[in-house]
């Protein structure tokens, strides 16, 4: 027997070299661009979720917006008011909100960053459709209209200027004043509305209206009901006339026939 009474074991499993670690020449080129490659990852990253809050605090407001058009009734007579605090509030995301995304999409390439704003960007065009939809489903005349804007239109008012923060300064006398007009004028830019986005959210109002179909009957409005419910017919006639729908049954074809 041992003298150590079996206490112990001898390990007798052979050590792992350390290695030390590679020193990074960073005067190295491919270390510098490596470099580069890190920092525009980052920051695209930081952008991203910028652009993802913001665009959640557009979710929000315009779910809110919803939920308050859904309050009119024409029992308590309040269709105006809401309205008119509906349009307030969808103006409000305008100026503030998506002009916060338009400028961090700034000299980006927005397809990059599309899936960062695009809830937002849909429950926003859901909300503004369904307002525009309250506000003309009462129009009677040649003259009137009872459509709702496209995407072209809302492009249309998501156009904005930069705000200079230096003051303007007079010109003196012998300066070209067609010059310093020319390099002060202010920039603009606009955010950027996807006509496939805008299809989307135009698909999610039929659901609103669909609601808006039940409680009108629900509330003995029957008028309102068959009114809406042609609208839905119209959406749906829109939809289905859709070249691309053909496209789809094609595609479905040649896949189920692989």
């Amino acid at each position: 027997m041992p003298k150590n009474g079996g206490a112990g074991h001898r390990n007798t499993a052979p050590r792992k070299r350390q290695i030390p670690a590679a020193q990074l020449d960073e005067d190295s080129p491919i270390v510098q661009q490596f470099r580069i490659y890190s920092n525009e990852l980052i920051m695209k990253h930081d952008r991203h979720e910028r652009i993802v809050k913001l665009s959640r605090d557009i979710t929000i407001e315009s779910k809110r917006i919803i939920f308050l058009l859904h309050s009119i009734d024409s029992r308590k007579q309040n269709k105006e008011k809401v309205l008119e605090e509906a349009r307030q509030r969808l103006n409000k995301l305008i100026a503030v909100n998506f002009r916060a995304v338009a400028l961090e999409l700034r000299d980006q390439d927005v397809y990059q960053f599309r899936s960062s704003y695009s809830p937002g960007l849909q429950e926003f065009i859901e909300a503004y459709t369904y307002m525009e939809y309250l506000c003309h489903e009462d129009a009677e005349g040649e003259n009137e209209t009872k459509s709702v804007s496209d995407w072209q239109a809302i492009q249309a008012v998501m156009q904005y200027v930069e705000e200079s923060s230096q003051p303007k300064e007079e010109p003196t006398e012998g300066e070209d004043v067609q010059a310093i007009a020319q390099v002060e004028s202010p920039k603009k830019f606009q955010f950027f509305v996807d006509p496939t986005e805008y299809i989307l959210g135009l698909s999610d109002l039929t659901g609103e209206l669909m609601r808006r179909c039940i409680n009108s009957l629900g509330s003995g409005d029957t008028d309102t009901c068959l009114d809406t419910c042609k609208a839905l017919q119209h959406f749906y006639s829109g939809l289905v006339s859709s070249p691309l729908r053909n496209s789809i049954n094609f595609l479905l074809f040649s896949v189920t026939s692989v």
